[in-house]
């Protein structure tokens, strides 16, 4: 039976031409390609797992396998997610985006400058399950940084963060809230809005997470996980929202 699709994620990536010649060419086996789409050949096994768009009745697309996703990742030009067999593209970031995630990133960098902790931006991916990797936004990791043998992926972040798109508002809230708490390294997720003045954090408790809101422009959210904190006049800075 097909998974239902979840309405939070994003579209999974259709790939170029070039890129599923590429992938034949390497596979093991053959692959029919429909516009965008690489299908799997023959009829699907009822007991294997099912792509979220499979149709009854049509071909089952191709579900990747981590090693399948890592060398096309590998050579791909653009960044992309991967959950669970599905290869997922990344939106672009617009200004709001763009700058909230650079005022984050500076502030981390100042204060915790001279400490055991790092700060990271999105080019590494974070392995968030034995096949899912995503991009948070920035991430910070306290002392040693573990990586996967590849060196593209950080396995121990103690903080993640994920600025909100249009297209990701859903899956950071709620897809993402669930692959993060995986990290037993992770002790901090926060969620900053690029629309309107809000920030969400979600702290690691002994009994479980708790959930905080922060609206006020002069609101202070305290990170004790990486003993630092944001102004979110700090993270809004420079930034002008429209009256519409």
């Amino acid at each position: 039976m097909a998974i239902e699709r979840v309405d939070s994620f994003p579209r999974p990536h259709l790939f170029t031409v070039e890129e599923y010649l590429a992938f034949e060419e390497k596979s093991e086996f053959k692959h029919e390609f429909i516009d965008g789409v690489i299908y799997d050949w023959g009829d699907p096994d009822p007991d294997a797992p099912a792509h979220p768009d499979y149709v009854p009745g049509y071909p089952m697309p191709h579900l990747f396998t981590v090693e399948e996703y890592l060398a096309f990742e590998a050579e791909s030009e653009f960044k992309h997610e991967f959950i669970d067999g599905v290869i997922y593209d990344m939106t672009g970031g617009t200004f709001h985006h763009s700058r909230i995630k650079v005022n984050i990133t500076v502030e981390f960098g100042i204060q915790l400058r001279n400490s055991d902790y790092a700060v990271c931006n999105s080019d590494m991916s974070v392995k968030v399950g034995e096949s899912r990797y995503v991009y948070p936004d920035v991430r910070v990791v306290h002392g040693q940084p573990q990586l996967e043998e590849n060196d593209t992926a950080l396995l121990n972040p103690v903080l993640a963060v994920e600025v909100t798109s249009p297209a990701s508002f859903d899956y950071d809230r709620q897809s993402k809230l669930d692959y993060y708490p995986a990290l037993s390294s992770l002790q901090a997720y926060l969620i900053v809005d690029q629309h309107q003045f809000l920030a969400e954090l979600h702290t690691r408790e002994e009994n479980g997470w708790l959930r905080q809101t922060f609206s006020d422009i002069d609101a202070v959210i305290s990170l004790d996980a990486i003993g630092c904190s944001l102004l979110l006049s700090e993270i809004y800075r420079g930034i002008v929202f429209s009256d519409d």
